[in-house]
């Protein structure tokens, strides 16, 4: 089974810093970033404004028509480029392995043919598996989205080839931690290590001896979400955290949204219940604060509803308190976010 689409307003929404990133790579090397962004009817002065989101289909969008314009998957961000379709055809050959194992390791085997030897490579050490990806010529990426993109498209699309989302013991970076970094809670739960030796994701080794789940048919609905699906949690229909998110959702202005409420609500215990979103990769107030943060930002793209409003309707029954954790949330007050937004396509979510 697919991932689930995410409801207009809610998970829809990514940190500026992936356009931004995407706009100066396309720069860079020449191309005209300008052109890209009036195709898609993407105003420039949502450019290098690191505290407003944007739109998530707003970024598949500019990255497809870069691999588009290239046809070179890597948007010319690694030493070799990686022709169009590559991505689309190691789907082909891994989902008809029988584990997750087999599939990942005729994946690296594959990529480490067209692109360079131990480009991808997976080993195991001890209770963990660990994907890492070697990026030759780092200068190549300054702003690490090649880099991103790559364990994000290896995490996303292992999950989905056993329908589970696999939670991520730690990632693992090569370089510094980025001005965007609280992103990474969402794009990767779990522990975050900067400035290692590798680029690498890690994971429990008992999910490699889980059953690929896909066919040929599904993989064709699944490519033809991406990279949309890249940015998203593969997240299957009996998915703990997917349920709560939508419980949440329906919640969201019960100012007493506990966890032991919904813990009740689910038929079991706090314990119970932190212990199996850690599991997951997530927690109670993570997944809440998502659910808040893109319920908040859907509304306030729409100037007719008040902002003590907009607090009411995710849980705040003070608009103070809800102004400071939207500050915790994107470095600014609800106002000046509408405001920076006015000109911004976030309502196309």
């Amino acid at each position: 089974m697919g991932a689930i689409m995410p409801q207009q307003g809610e998970n829809g929404t990514a940190a500026n810093h992936f356009l931004t990133a995407l706009y100066r790579q396309s720069k860079r090397i020449g191309v005209d970033a300008d052109a890209i962004l009036q195709q898609l009817n993407i105003p420039l002065n949502i450019i290098d404004k690191p505290n407003v989101r944007v739109p998530s289909e707003l970024v598949a969008q500019y990255q497809k028509a870069m691999w588009d314009l290239l046809g070179d998957e890597s948007m010319r961000q690694c030493r070799y480029p990686i022709k169009s379709g590559t991505f689309n055809l190691m789907g082909k050959l891994t989902v008809h392995q029988p584990t997750l194992e087999k599939a990942l390791r005729l994946g690296a085997r594959f990529y480490n043919l067209v692109v360079h030897d131990d480009f991808i490579t997976l080993r195991q050490e001890g209770d963990n598996a660990i994907l890492a990806v070697s990026i030759l010529e780092p200068e190549l990426d300054p702003e690490y989205l090649f880099s991103e993109i790559c364990l994000l498209a290896w995490h996303r699309f292992a999950s989905w080839l056993i329908a589970d989302a696999i939670p991520l013991t730690e990632t693992r970076f090569f370089y510094p931690a980025p001005r965007h970094v609280s992103e990474y809670a969402y794009l990767y739960p779990g522990v975050h290590k900067f400035e290692c030796n590798e680029l690498a994701i890690v994971f429990p080794t008992r999910y490699l001896a889980n059953p690929v789940k896909q066919t040929e048919a599904s993989l064709k609905s699944f490519m033809e979400r991406c990279p949309l699906e890249l940015f998203r949690h593969f997240e299957a229909d009996y998915s703990l955290s997917t349920e709560l998110k939508r419980m949440l959702a329906r919640d969201l202005a019960n100012c007493d949204a506990s966890i032991d409420t919904f813990a009740e609500l689910l038929h079991m215990n706090r314990r119970t219940l932190m212990r199996k979103l850690k599991d997951e990769g997530t927690s109670f107030q993570k997944i809440k604060d998502i659910v808040r943060r893109d319920k908040a930002i859907y509304l306030l793209a729409n100037q007719s509803v008040p902002i003590n409003k907009i607090a009411e309707s995710i849980g705040y029954s003070d608009p103070a308190v809800f102004t400071r954790a939207f500050r915790g949330w994107s470095g600014i007050s609800p106002r000046e976010y509408r405001e920076k937004h006015r000109a911004s396509p976030v309502t196309n979510t």
